[in-house]
């Protein structure tokens, strides 16, 4: 047995007859499965049968990790459902395999342990993992708008109960080793301090007691097997249907995972056909292809080479040490992810009472972090003591980076690069927060213009994933590699854009927002437009977003984009009215909405905003004239604006690749993942049908529709725009 040699396993056997099987995959910085690696296991798998090991141990000798799953690229190039069948066939049957092996089997998981990574280790008798933040188990296909396909659906519900399973898959939802140990998905969560006397005991427990070895408390046991019985689970299947009707129109796989789990409590042969039938049907869908195309523009964008062409070692001077100015919202979310991510943060304020005031919002934000993380006292003392709010200067001549991050005047922050140009080292690098301001304008009030970039940041900071890298007319390559570099150390994902008014999401997002602004001066009503906007897949109307983003904010971005959106003047002028009535949101407890601690009660009084309705146009009546195009009248008229200005931004430059402009929107606004952004709408619509409806709705709505020169372009030669190639 051990005299076999494999490219991507080491296999060693110790002298109480238990074989370790240790995963590295070469040349890759994570494991992944692939079909090299699923042929070596499978050759592995049919030996160890014949062996006389006492227990088997499956883990990683990388670092990194223990799998991260499937390989994409391979799923991305499956032509046939006869390779699909192939795919998923072979992968059920190895880990049939490995289920039916005469020894016991544990998985030693480190790090992420992600799709048929996590399948794999179901398969074994035992799973335990290191406590600590980098591991990472889940099944996360749903994101891919596919389900788990070797036996996920299957084995994961027995394990823990329908709920909590559905739970993960339909959520795509990772969790921690000590959240993962209380459901019962492992049986021991092992420090790292002892890892390795840690994994050794429990093989030892296994050999000797294996009752003692799984852990799973009476609360578990007990909820998974009334969940599991036949009343149980025919009333849980039912609710989770009912609860995802709407989302399962535009994401297929939702259902398709339901009924995948419901086809596994009868015959189990009947069970895994479902998941193999399931997952070749899904993989032909547009929303599984769009998914995947939004996943490698997200790994293009977490790439360096994607923004200056060169890799990560080209620039070897990390950010380590991070001021933020101003802890208000965004400065104090801004340092607590810094914090929480390992960096020294030091956020400055104006006077000790603003400080005191942002000491308290840091403090607020890391207790919810610990509660959501279920931290130890000391480990969240330890998040609070790497965060400090200060009212000197001093901390400022050792800062690797300095993020600006108060009032939206450009005054104001010009006084505030000024003076960060004496203060700080001279190779510090100076960044702005900014939404919508001239990061050239910024960088000319210091000396180091070549320094000085923009870090835009969406709220609430700890859970958007975008951040706009903002590239003024000075900004060096090594600047950018440095802030992409520290964007992604933060867990985010980043899009360099050009220095332009709005930059991508605001400039595409706010001609949207206005029309829905110039609608309800028509008469319509704030809850018809949320509601067929949410039709089309958005996660929340644009009256809605507009609520929670706050009018006063919405407002100041109007103003700031006026001179750049045609036909849109007027938008301010009518949240100017509403700002001065006190509506401002949520925030206020009024805006298009009404509030209360925080829970939306229902409609606004509008009428001293708009006390004149003005003429509105007879959407209907138009209607018969467009081009199907798969929209309602309303979300034409809402949706429409958003795909015209991202031809624009295109059209201008301000990004140099099209997929990051779909994948800015997703990221930074929800746009419905599912349509894989407002260009890719556009590709499925087709172009010369949106240029023939945006001539129409110009002659019916005024000159804010008019068509960009690009889409005349594209649909003369019938041009697509392109995804990551």
């Amino acid at each position: 047995m051990n005299s076999k040699t494999y490219d991507a396993f080491t296999l060693q056997t110790d002298a109480r007859g238990v074989t370790t099987v240790m995963l590295d995959v070469p040349d890759r910085p994570l494991n992944v499965l692939d079909a090299s690696v699923m042929h070596e296991l499978n050759d592995l798998v049919r030996d160890l049968h014949d062996s006389s090991s006492t227990a088997v141990v499956f883990t990683s000798s990388k670092e990194s990790g223990f799998l991260a799953g499937a390989d994409i690229n391979a799923i991305t190039k499956i032509a046939s459902p006869i390779e699909a069948a192939q795919l998923i066939d072979g992968g059920q049957h190895l880990f049939d395999a490995i289920d039916w092996l005469p020894m016991p089997t544990i998985a030693v998981i480190h790090g992420p342990c992600l799709g048929g990574g996590l399948e794999w280790a179901l398969a074994c008798d035992y799973r335990i993992a290191r406590d600590n933040s980098s591991t990472k188990i889940g099944l996360p296909e749903i994101k891919l708008g596919l389900i788990p396909g070797w036996g996920g659906t299957q084995r994961l519900p027995k394990r823990i109960g329908i709920r909590r399973a559905l739970s993960m898959i339909l959520q795509g939802s990772f969790l921690s080793a000590s959240e993962a140990v209380k459901i019962g998905l492992i049986d021991r969560a092992i420090e790292p301090d002892c890892w390795d006397s840690g994994v050794s005991a429990f093989v030892d427990d296994v050999l000797e007691c294996p009752k003692r070895a799984r852990q799973i408390s009476w609360p578990a046991r007990l909820l998974r097997s009334i969940e599991n019985s036949r009343i149980g689970r025919h009333l849980v299947l039912n609710a989770v249907r009912s609860r995802t009707r709407s989302k399962a129109e535009h994401y297929p796989a939702i259902d398709a995972a339901i009924r995948s789990v419901r086809a596994g409590f009868g015959l189990r042969p009947q069970g895994f056909m479902m998941e193999r039938n399931e997952f070749i049907d899904l993989l032909a869908t547009p929303t599984c292809r769009r998914l995947i195309d939004l996943f490698f523009a997200r790994e293009a964008a977490r790439s360096l080479r994607t923004w200056t062409g060169k890799p990560a070692v080209a620039y070897e001077k990390p950010i380590r040490k991070v001021g933020v100015i101003g802890a208000g919202a965004m400065g104090a979310g801004i340092g607590q992810l810094a914090g929480y991510r390992g960096f020294e943060v030091v956020i400055q304020e104006v006077n000790e009472e603003a400080a005191g005031a942002g000491r308290a919002r840091v403090k607020s934000l890391i207790d919810k972090l610990a509660k959501r993380k279920g931290f130890r006292e000391a480990e969240r003392d330890k998040l609070l003591g790497q965060v400090r709010v200060v009212t000197d200067d001093d901390w400022l001549a050792n800062a690797d980076l300095v993020i600006e991050a108060v009032v939206e005047r450009i005054d104001v922050k010009q006084q505030v690069f000024r003076a960060l140009d004496r203060l700080t080292a001279p190779e510090t690098i100076l960044a702005t927060n900014t939404s919508s301001l001239s990061v050239s304008e910024m960088a000319a009030a210091t000396h180091r213009g070549h320094l000085v970039g923009g870090l835009h940041f969406f709220n609430p900071v700890h859970k958007m994933e975008l951040v706009e890298v903002v590239r003024g007319k000075q900004t060096d390559d090594a600047t950018i590699a440095r802030l992409v570099g520290f964007t992604r150390a933060l867990g985010k994902t980043p899009i360099v854009t050009s220095d332009s008014t709005g930059f991508l999401v605001n400039r595409v997002l706010f001609p949207y927002l206005g029309e829905a602004v110039l609608m309800i001066a028509e008469g319509y009503t704030a809850m018809e437009l949320d509601r067929q906007v949410r039709r089309f897949g958005m996660p929340m109307g644009p009256c809605e977003l507009i609520d929670q983003v706050g009018l006063d904010v919405a407002l100041h971005v109007a103003k700031s984009l006026d001179g750049v959106l045609q036909g849109l003047s007027g938008v301010a002028k009518f949240l100017s009215r509403m700002v001065e009535t006190g509506k401002l949101g949520k925030k206020s407890g009024a805006g298009f909405y009404r509030y209360k601690n925080g829970m939306k009660r229902g409609p606004a009084m509008l009428s001293r905003a708009f006390p004149k309705p003005l003429d509105r146009h007879d959407d209907r009546q138009s209607a018969a004239k467009f081009i199907k195009d798969g929209l309602t009248p309303i979300q034409r008229r809402l949706i429409y604006p958003m795909l015209v200005e991202a031809i624009r931004v295109k059209q201008e430059k301000v990004v140099q690749n099209d997929w990051a402009i779909d994948l800015a929107m997703v990221l930074g606004t929800g746009f419905a993942p599912h349509r894989g952004g407002p260009l890719q709408v556009i590709n499925a619509i087709g172009q010369t049908t949106v240029l023939a409806n945006l001539k129409l709705m110009q002659s019916i709505y005024g000159p804010r529709f008019s068509s960009p020169s690009l889409l005349d372009e594209m649909a003369k030669h019938n041009q697509l725009f392109q995804g990551v190639s």
